[in-house]
C-alpha cells in the first residue's frame, strides 16, 4: 500500500474521532496520540479502500498487516505524534504537516539501506510502471497525474506484485520509515554528484543509441512535458533500466542521486 495513505488516515481519524478538543487536549499527551495511530487500521477503513484497490487473499492480510507494524512501531509513532503536536501548536503548517508525517522519513531512509534493499525498493518502483497502463504510467513520470489518483493507481499496480515480492516490498519500506526518524537523507558530495550526472548521461545516451526508436525517445528526454503520455512512460521505464543496470558504486551513487534530486 503507498504510504502516503496512511497519513490521510492519521488526519481521517484524528478530525473524525478526535474533533477540536480531543484534539486540543491530545498535543499535551503524546502517549494518548501514539495510542490512537497504534488503533487506526481498525478505526480507519483501511481494508475497504485495499478491496476497493483490487487486494485479496494473502496480499490483503499482508497489506493490512503491513499498516499495522507501521502504526504501532513506538520509533514512528512518536515521530508523528510530534509532528501533530507541532501542527496543533501552530508551529507547523498543514501543508507541511501532510508531506511531513511519513513522506521524509521514506525517502530519508531509503539512502541507508544496503545496496541490494535499495536497488529491490528501485526495481519495484520500476515495476509498478508495468502495472497500469501507458497513460498513467507516462502522466505520473511527467508528474501531471493528482495525488490521490496516483495513489490509487500505485495500490492497484501493487496488486500485480507476488505474495513474497509484497512481503519483502513491504519489510524494506518499513525499515526504511524506521531509518529516516533518525537519520538525515545521505548526500552525496558535489564532487561525487557530478560523476553520477556525467556516468548516467553516458549510460543513457548509449542507451538510446541502441534503441529501434532511438531518436525519438531522445527527443522525449529534451522535452518530457510535450511528449505524449505514451512516449513519457517509454522514456521513463528506459531511464529506469538504465540505473538499475549500473554496477556497484555507480548503482549506488545513482540511487542516491535519485533519492536526493
Amino acid at each position: 500500500m503507498p504510504l502516503k495513505i496512511l497519513t490521510a488516515l492519521v488526519f481521517l481519524a484524528l478530525s473524525t474521532l478526535a474533533g477540536p478538543s480531543a484534539a486540543q487536549s491530545a498535543k499535551d499527551s503524546r502517549d494518548e496520540i501514539i495510542d490512537l495511530l497504534g488503533r487506526l487500521p481498525e478505526i480507519a477503513p483501511v481494508r475497504n479502500q485495499l478491496i476497493d484497490q483490487g487486494f485479496r487473499g494473502e496480499k490483503l492480510t499482508l497489506a493490512e498487516e503491513h499498516t499495522r507494524l507501521l502504526m504501532n512501531d513506538k520509533l514512528v509513532a512518536g515521530y508523528i505524534a510530534d509532528r501533530l503536536i507541532a501542527l496543533y501548536d501552530g508551529d507547523l503548517s498543514v501543508g507541511v504537516a501532510t508531506e511531513g508525517l511519513i513522506a521524509p522519513l521514506y525517502d530519508s531512509g531509503i539512502t541507508h539501506l544496503p545496496l541490494a534493499e535499495m536497488k529491490f525498493f528501485h526495481q519495484m518502483q520500476r515495476a509498478l510502471l508495468d502495472g497500469m497502463s501507458k497513460r498513467n504510467c507516462g502522466l505520473i513520470v511527467k508528474g501531471e497525474m493528482r495525488p490521490q489518483r496516483m495513489e490509487d493507481v500505485l495500490g492497484r499496480a501493487e496488486t500485480y506484485f507476488s505474495v513474497k515480492t509484497l512481503r519483502t516490498y513491504y519489510r524494506i519500506q518499513r525499515k526504511a520509515v524506521r531509518l529516516g526518524v533518525t537519520r538525515a537523507p545521505k548526500q552525496l558530495s558535489p564532487a561525487a554528484r557530478a560523476r553520477i550526472e556525467q556516468r548516467i548521461s553516458v549510460a543513457l545516451n548509449d542507451r538510446v543509441q541502441s534503441v529501434e526508436n532511438g531518436r525519438a525517445v531522445a527527443r522525449t528526454f529534451d522535452n518530457l512535458q510535450r511528449a505524449s503520455a505514451a512516449s513519457a512512460c517509454d522514456a521513463g521505464k528506459l531511464f529506469a533500466d538504465v540505473i538499475l543496470d549500473l554496477e556497484g558504486r555507480d548503482l549506488r551513487d545513482a540511487l542516491i542521486y535519485l533519492s536526493s534530486s
